[in-house]
């Protein structure tokens, strides 16, 4: 805790609490003292009230707990939308802005061999905060774009982040493709990848566990996507899914052993592989193969 007894500063606070992360502490500084982080560097003697002081403290608690700083300040930046989160949703990472850059590839490559009549439909499965669907969106607003999750708390944060930053979304309440009628020329997907006895998971215990684990050493649901996804995907349509950083190997398999070809991955910004994605094969490739 801060000691009382002498003034304190923001530069004695920073020093204080030096086991956290810097640039975690100085995004709670200009949220609680509502300035910049200019502000925040180039004022380090800048005096704490004893309000500030209590709110700093109780934010640092938690940090302490592990709790993301998303959490604390109410949102997250991806893709350059500001996205609402909260303890209902896992906090969007920079690694799945690989998995965007990927689908907007992908999505170029259909417009191209699609009839210029032909509107794409996308679909996120487990969508979350709405982070990748919202993305798309954003990028795409030629497609339709719909997103799912099983979690109706999840799907109340996407529907806000649709409704704030005004991109259209449809939504659906589903266990992955359970309740979902319609086919689509791309589905994406981060869904859970981390097995139940990753040492990791001490550091995540503030986050949705339902968004994060998943059994049989985290492959179980990117199994299950891989077995169900080629029925809901019109021909050459592609799936690409987000996995740990280990598992490309293992996911490549799992997409090739379901029909999808042309099975590619790709290094997120740390060179780990994160997105690896497969496309449906046309009909007539598949009609010389019957």
């Amino acid at each position: 805790m801060v000691d009382h007894s002498t003034d304190a500063t923001i530069a004695s606070w920073l020093r204080q609490h030096g086991t956290l992360a810097r640039f975690d502490l100085e995004l709670v500084l200009c949220q609680i003292l509502d300035c910049s982080r200019a502000h925040i560097l180039t004022n380090p003697h800048r005096s704490l009230s004893q309000p500030e002081l209590d709110q700093l403290e109780r934010w640092s608690d938690q940090l302490y707990n592990h709790v993301p700083i998303a959490y604390l300040c109410g949102n997250q930046e991806f893709w350059g939308l500001r996205l609402t989160v909260d303890h209902r949703v896992l906090v969007p990472r920079p690694d799945t802005e690989t998995l965007v850059e990927q689908a907007l590839e992908c999505i170029d490559t259909l417009t191209r061999i699609r009839s210029a009549e032909t509107t794409l439909t996308l679909l996120d499965l487990g969508t979350g905060s709405g982070a990748i669907a919202l993305a798309l969106a954003s990028e795409r607003p030629d497609t339709q774009v719909h997103a799912c999750d099983f979690s109706l708390d999840s799907l109340a944060v996407a529907h806000e982040n649709s409704r704030l930053l005004r991109l259209p979304v449809t939504f659906h309440h589903s266990d992955w493709f359970t309740d979902i009628a319609q086919s689509f020329d791309l589905i994406v997907s981060n869904p859970p990848y981390i097995a139940p006895d990753d040492p990791h998971l001490d550091l995540l215990g503030a986050e949705p566990a339902h968004a994060l684990i998943a059994d049989d050493n985290g492959l179980a649901d990117l199994r299950r996507i891989c077995e169900q996804a080629g029925a809901l995907l019109h021909s050459d349509g592609w799936l690409l899914l987000e996995h740990g950083y280990d598992q490309g190997p293992a996911v490549r398999s799992l997409l090739a052993e379901n029909g999808f070809i042309d099975v590619q991955s790709r290094r997120d910004l740390g060179g780990n592989e994160r997105v690896t994605w497969g496309q449906k094969p046309s009909d007539q490739a598949l009609s010389a193969h019957e």
